[in-house]
């Protein structure tokens, strides 16, 4: 009889060592799974694959508009264009797009102001018009919205 017993119950010892609780560093890497975006290519890394796709250009400026939005701002929805809120006063906003740093994403060719409002025009890295528009947000900060048109 306690022959009987003695396998259920060292079957159940040995599952309840076996639980979803804890979750050890193989597991955690067995599960990750990362992606990222550079200079249209699309790159994927799971355990054993890594993946890398070049994307056709009407893609690849879809994913570069990212490229444009100023560090730290939300993306807000609506309107034309991608629209995006900073924090930062539009002078700083606009300085950071005016910055030569900038030169591997896009360049700014012509900047004008209107009191705190700015308009900005120049070139993204795939030849298309980048414009610019920066604004006063109602709650303060910037708010601001970029239009990339495709070069004829």
């Amino acid at each position: 009889m306690f022959r009987l017993f003695f396998p259920p119950t060292a079957l159940v010892l040995a599952l309840s060592g076996c639980g979803s609780g804890g979750d050890d560093s193989a597991n955690a890497v067995n599960r990750s799974a990362s992606g990222r975006n550079e200079n249209g290519q699309l790159t994927a890394r799971v355990q054993g694959v890594d993946l890398k796709v070049n994307l056709p250009p009407p893609i690849r400026r879809m994913t570069e508009d990212n490229d444009f939005l100023y560090p730290g701002s939300r993306p807000v929805r609506g309107g034309e264009g991608q629209r995006f809120h900073s924090d930062d006063p539009p002078e700083t906003v606009a300085g950071w797009y005016r910055d030569p740093a900038r030169a591997d994403r896009f360049s700014i060719d012509t900047a004008t102001h209107a009191g705190a409002a700015w308009a900005l025009a120049g070139r993204a890295r795939s030849g298309d018009a980048l414009s610019v528009r920066l604004a006063p947000g109602a709650g303060g900060g910037t708010d601001g919205t970029v239009l990339v048109t495709a070069a004829h």
